[in-house]
Parts: C-alpha cells; structure tokens; sequence
C-alpha cells in the first residue's frame, strides 16, 4: 500500500509540474488598421501568434515598436508567431497602418 502511494503521488507531482510548465499561445487578429485585441497581458514563454484576415497589396507586418521583433508581411489568412520569453511591456503596431496600435504585457 506504501508503494501504491508513493508511486501515485510521484506520477501527481509529474503531472503537476507538466502543467506549470506548459505555455499558452493566444491568437491576436490584425488587419486594415486594427489589432485585435489591441492590449494584451501574458506570461513570459507565452507564444502570440498574429493572423491576418485582411487583403493587403504586400501583406501586413506586425512589429515592436522597439525594434525588437518584426513579422514578415502577411498575406491575407498567413500567420506568424512570436515567443515573449522575458517580462516587459511591447508596444506593437502595424507598419503599413501606424495608427494601428497595441500593447503586450509579459509578466
């Protein structure tokens, strides 16, 4: 009986320890002028990942405002993702829409 407990509460520890680990991955919807939803909070090693739903001669291209990370452009219905792996604030925005602005919180 000692062993069963044992092994039990080794396989909930494990399991415990999976789940603190794992990450999320939200999806952010971009297009003519908007970023959806346009402030965000996560927690760091959280994946955001950009969808375009938008026509766009040359794509949209999601990037920080500090240089930090930039998309390729995206064609309409393409994503790409993004890995925020250290705490801080992102400010985001579109390059072919500058009014189209965001924020991502990493805690």
């Amino acid at each position: 009986m000692r062993r069963i407990s044992q092994i039990v509460g080794a396989v909930l520890c494990s399991f415990g320890l999976t789940l603190a680990a794992a990450a999320a991955e939200v999806t952010v919807t971009v297009g003519h002028s908007r970023i959806d939803p346009a402030q965000l909070k996560l927690q760091a090693g959280d994946t955001v990942v950009f969808h375009n739903v938008d026509e766009m001669p040359g794509g949209h291209t999601i990037a920080a405002d500090d240089g930090s990370f930039s998309s390729p452009p995206l064609a309409k219905d393409e994503k790409w993702s993004h890995t925020f792996e250290a705490p801080g604030t992102h400010k985001i925005h579109i390059q072919q829409h500058p009014n189209a602005v965001g924020e991502i919180v990493v805690e």
